[in-house]
């Protein structure tokens, strides 16, 4: 399109929102506040907001440079590309040195793979810039880099070594002990896909603080941008004294048909694998390729990469599958690396670890030591609290296992790196690398706790390094698993992670491993976890909005939370910022929302409240309870699901039987006898016994007014029945009983002086499955399971109980019901924040000795 084109759209722009292209001077100093806001929005991640500014300002000024070029932005986001092009280059044409739009128009070509045009839009930028790193580190993307010719070195080279059970570093030519401290770092931010990468301002920073930290150890499971290398090369290179060394992994998924000799699946993982390497001797070129990091990696950090994990957590599943379709396959004789008497999973692990080995060693000239991904469902242990489902089965007497037995075999398949061992042609050594949680599988929890587990595991592994390399717990605010000692999967508060972090760290030490590898650097709100996952809906939108009840999206040292919408970090300095919010009932009730949480505010009178209920209906106003709790007060306008309770003492939520999402029930025992776990600090409403638990299909809600609600008790550790005929009673607690205090630990708080009381609701606990998109959890009758279906808004009732016993309901009289409804979003508001646990790894990685201790 030619500029003079260019120029009509503008002028069609112009008369399209309604404002003539013949602005006046004036013109730009009148929109150049409401375009600051644009750009501040978007920076903050708000980008619907942003929009709206930038779009407010084209009708004043249609001619504005940053209004066009901030629109186009907006727009690229929206994947609304032609469009986005058309207005950079109507921002260009109004402004010779509009570099912003110039760089949209880079953004645009890479989006359309067109790397010619990204490379001329981009010298732009530079030649109005030249100071522009965010346009140098383009243009090195599609510049292939003149690189000096590889020269080998004349020996074999090592700056790295495993010895008997730890690490040794080259330092000055002298091997010194390394104990990894280490932490793993995805790099997914809010309201990306894990293969969406931070830029690299965002990598420094993150470097920065990891060793600010006092970690020495960075892991990464997969290939990064050639930006991130770039980052740690320049921090090394400024910090020759304290380097932070790197363990790379090499991801893949699973083999089709569980079958790990499939040649083109083999392929393609070795090929990534090549491609590890390559980058980290800054010689790799990767094509695009969807889903992946791509580019030119002229960086060489292989001085300062510690080692490979390699794999992911293999499947019981997929091994077993594997281990029986291949009974004869049990040894295997390399060039680096042998096993023997293992299975044939062992040995296939082997013979890849080997072609990795050789790949560098023979391009290279460089060894460095080498494990593969396991954890404690596929430890070589032997656990005998653990039955397998056939062996639970045949000692019940039943032929099959339940329809809804979702339960997988924790200990029916095993790989084992003792097994392996190093040929002398690789002196770098192999070691044993183990994702281990203090609360999963349920025989750490029944079989003498974390510490124990360790210490079987170091056992076994006794010749030979093993580096823990996920640990820690998570802050979220429900608990997916249980653990004795209460080092729980959730439910945390900020400061009790901190502490519990800092406990595990040393106790990984005490327990003669060779370092841990703290999970992790942030929170990432893509994870899932099988607590909540049926319950987001749709799952691709999950990275759009936190939620506080999944464990996974918050084991961060660095919490990715949702922007603040109110000022002021008590609640009575937000009591002014609530103010601004629109009032229901007179000023009783006001409501708000964000990417965590619904946010409820309840003023009472003046002569106060000691009971207050909030009505919450998320579905058909005509169905569901009609009558508060226990019929207290008058009959409600529409059919509830939900009502919080908030006493002096408490606030819990409650449900109408036939919201809630699961249903737990009792079981028959298997002799009528139990064990039962002794847990430190239990979750609120714990209970034990023979319970399971199972979807409440089909979800809904009958029109009644028996004011009948039940609480909402969810099932975290099931039953288990051991191989030695003793049967542990399945744990649980109730999610609905909110935690007092403040944020970020609290979901509830009253104001000692007004008596005012605020309620931060998670989204899942009122069955919101995507607020992002207004969706709420149902079982159309036309699908099987949950799905989420949209809505336009959820109604409010309020009720409030006087000292006196008198009730004041709202709405009152003919008045209508309140309607509570929110702007749907595309891109998360977020911040990025350290935890208290920031400070407590920095204590206890100064602790830490630098060799590991003896078992």
């Amino acid at each position: 399109m030619t500029r003079g084109t260019d120029r009509i759209v503008v002028m069609l722009l112009g008369s399209l929102l309604g404002s003539p292209l013949g602005a006046q001077d004036a013109c730009p100093r009148v929109v150049n506040p409401t375009v600051q806001e644009g750009w501040d929005l978007y920076q903050q991640g708000n980008v619907d907001s942003a929009h709206v500014r930038f779009r407010t300002a084209l009708r004043q000024c249609p001619q504005h440079p940053d209004a066009l070029t901030g629109t186009g932005y907006t727009l690229l986001r929206f994947d609304r590309i032609d469009e986005a092009a058309t207005l950079f280059r109507a921002a260009i044409d109004a402004s010779a040195s509009a570099a912003d739009a110039w760089f949209g128009l880079a953004l645009v070509a890479r989006r359309r793979a067109n790397p010619n045009a990204v490379r001329e839009a981009v010298q732009e930028v530079l030649r109005i810039d030249p100071t522009r790193r965010d346009a140098r580190e383009m243009l090195a993307t599609v510049t292939p880099p003149e690189r000096p010719a590889l020269v080998l070195p004349d020996t074999m080279e090592m700056r790295s070594r495993t010895r008997d059970s730890h690490f040794q570093v080259l330092v000055d030519g002298v091997w010194q002990t390394f104990y990894i401290k280490g932490v793993n770092l995805g790099a997914a931010l809010p309201g990306r896909f894990p293969s969406e990468f931070p830029d690299s301002v965002t990598y420094a920073d993150w470097i920065e603080g990891i060793a600010e930290m006092g970690a020495n150890t960075i892991r990464v499971y997969t290939i990064h941008p050639p930006h991130f290398y770039e980052a740690l090369a320049a921090f090394n290179r400024s910090h020759p004294e304290a380097p932070l060394w790197l363990i790379h992994g090499v991801w893949t998924g699973l083999p089709p048909d569980h079958d790990f000799a499939d040649s083109t699946w083999n392929a393609e993982f070795a090929a990534e694998m090549y491609r590890v390497v390559d980058l980290l001797h800054g010689r790799a070129d990767i094509a695009p390729r969807p889903g992946h990091a791509a580019g030119f990696y002229t960086a060489d950090v292989s001085q300062w990469t510690l080692g490979y994990i390699i794999g992911r957590e293999w499947e019981p599943f997929a091994v077993f599958a594997f281990d029986k379709a291949h009974p004869g396959l049990h040894s295997w004789e390399g060039t680096y690396l042998h096993i023997t008497n293992g299975t044939a999973t062992d040995v296939w692990l082997t013979q890849t670890c080997d072609r990795l080995i050789a790949y560098e060693t023979n391009t290279y000239n460089v060894q460095r030591p080498v494990a593969y991904t396991s954890w404690p469902t596929l430890d070589p242990l032997y656990h005998v609290t653990e039955a397998s489902i056939a062996e639970d089965m045949a000692m019940r007497g039943q032929l099959a296992p339940d329809e809804d037995e979702e339960q997988h075999d924790e200990d029916t398949a095993a790989i084992d790196p003792s097994k392996i061992s190093a040929t002398a042609a690789f002196p770098a050594g192999f070691f044993a690398a183990y994702h281990a949680y203090p609360y999963y599988p349920d025989f750490i929890v029944h079989e003498g706790g974390y510490a124990a587990y360790l210490h079987r595991l170091k056992a076994h592994h006794a010749d030979m390094p093993v580096v823990i390399a996920e640990y820690g717990v998570p802050t979220s605010l429900a608990v997916a698993h249980m653990a004795p000692e209460g080092w729980h999967h959730g439910g945390h508060s900020e400061a009790r992670m901190a502490a519990i972090n800092a406990e595990l760290t040393e106790l990984l030490a005490a327990g003669g491993m060779a370092g841990g590898i703290l999970f992790a650097w942030i929170d990432e709100w893509f994870k899932r976890n099988w607590l909540v996952m049926n319950l987001e809906r749709p799952q691709e939108r999950a990275r759009l909005w936190l939620n506080r009840m999944n464990p996974e999206q918050q084991y961060g040292v660095i919490a990715m939370e949702a922007a603040p919408r109110l000022s002021g970090s008590t609640l009575g300095d937000r009591l002014v910022s609530w103010k601004a919010v629109p009032a229901l009932y007179a000023g009783r009730l006001r409501a708000l929302a964000d990417e965590a949480y619904l946010r409820l505010l309840v003023t009472p009178e003046p002569s106060g409240a000691d009971t207050i209920f909030i009505g919450i209906d998320v579905g058909d106003p005509d169905a569901g309870s009609f009558r508060w709790p226990a019929r207290r007060g008058g009959q409600l306008p529409v059919g509830v699901e939900f009502v919080i309770q908030v006493t002096a003492t408490e606030a819990r939520m409650l449900a109408d039987p036939r919201a809630k999402p699961f249903r737990v029930r009792r079981q028959p025992t298997f002799r009528g006898e139990l064990e039962y776990m002794d847990v430190a600090t239990p979750p609120p409403g714990m209970f034990q016994g023979p319970f399971d638990q199972v979807p409440n299909y089909p979800l809904g809600a009958a029109r009644h007014t028996a004011g009948r609600y039940d609480s909402l008790p969810i099932v975290t550790n099931r039953v288990r029945l051991g191989r030695d005929s003793l049967e542990r009673a399945a744990s649980g607690y109730d999610w609905g009983i909110l935690r007092q205090g403040g944020e970020p630990d609290g979901l509830w708080e009253r104001d000692p002086e007004t008596g005012t009381v605020e309620v931060r609701l998670p989204w899942t606990l009122i069955n919101v499955t995507d607020p992002s998109s207004r969706r709420v959890l149902a079982t159309p009758p036309d699908v099987r399971g949950f799905q989420g279906v949209p809505i336009e808004a959820i109604h409010l009732a309020l009720a409030m109980k006087t000292a006196w016993g008198e009730w004041s309901e709202y709405p009152q009289g003919g008045d209508a019901v309140a309607q509570f409804s929110w702007a749907p979003w595309e891109f998360p508001s977020w911040r990025a924040r350290r935890r208290p646990v920031f400070e407590a790894m920095r204590s206890a990685f100064e602790r830490l000795p630098s060799e590991p201790k003896q078992p």
